[in-house]
């Protein structure tokens, strides 16, 4: 079996302080390979969203150990930590998070922007992305012109152009109808098939269940179980 892409041991979380405070993850273990698509399932409140945050890097956590492509996030200061989630990972949003002044192919250039790339390759990159998310006609197109589906699209395009190991999706199919909720499970099933990517998707909708291969059940912070899905995944 393949190493983990992304591992996390005994990680526990506090948000808030003082009498405010709040245990949000208590001693959570999972490891992620690629070739999978795993669910992260539990209800409100439960730690899911800081979990995600905590593994892709956003978060510090207070106890326990996080690796991605076996390097530790431990001792590893802000400008670190953003370097380490810039290689390794990808984040797709329940809300976008696009820029409305920007085209399709401008967001997600972006990306790709921030991590210095040559301006040429970013451009042949970010139309490949595109492509791949079935959007190759919409480059120039600005998100007030696209439907909810397209923009999840173009925020998938963005989370993938370059190419990390670990794509976190944090509710992607929420602010969706069932049809196009349907198509960015399927972009996303498609892209987890990949041995070198991993993809962790936060969610409530037990829609989402036949494109998992693996559920990981989350509450009050801990881990309560696991199961394997109905999809079959290439395991290393």
């Amino acid at each position: 079996m393949s190493e983990p892409l992304l591992e996390a041991v005994d990680v526990a979380k506090d948000l808030g302080s003082g009498a405010a405070k709040v245990a949000a993850l208590k001693g959570v273990s999972l490891s992620l390979r690629g070739g999978e698509l795993t669910l992260l399932m539990g209800p409100s409140g439960s730690g899911k969203t800081t979990l995600l945050s905590v593994l892709g890097c956003m978060l510090t956590p207070n106890g326990g150990t996080v690796r991605i492509r076996g390097q530790s996030t431990a001792g590893l200061d802000a400008e670190e930590m953003t370097r380490l989630r810039r290689r390794h990972v990808g984040f797709v949003f329940q809300s976008f998070h696009l820029f409305p002044t920007l085209s399709a192919a401008e967001n997600v250039r972006l990306a790709l922007d921030v991590r210095g790339s040559p301006a040429r390759a970013a451009r042949k990159k970010s139309a490949e992305a595109l492509a791949r998310v079935g959007l190759a006609h919409k480059t120039s197109t600005f998100p007030r012109e696209l439907s909810g589906g397209e923009q999840q699209r173009v925020a998938i395009a963005r989370a993938i152009v370059a190419s990390p190991s670990v794509i976190l999706a944090d509710e992607p199919t929420a602010a969706l109808d069932g049809d196009n909720g349907r198509a960015i499970m399927k972009i996303l099933a498609e892209i987890a098939r990949e041995p070198e990517r991993a993809v962790l998707i936060v969610t409530h909708d037990p829609r989402l269940l036949p494109f998992a291969g693996r559920i990981i059940h989350i509450e009050d912070g801990r881990i309560t179980g696991e199961e394997r899905g109905n999809i079959h995944t290439t395991e290393g």
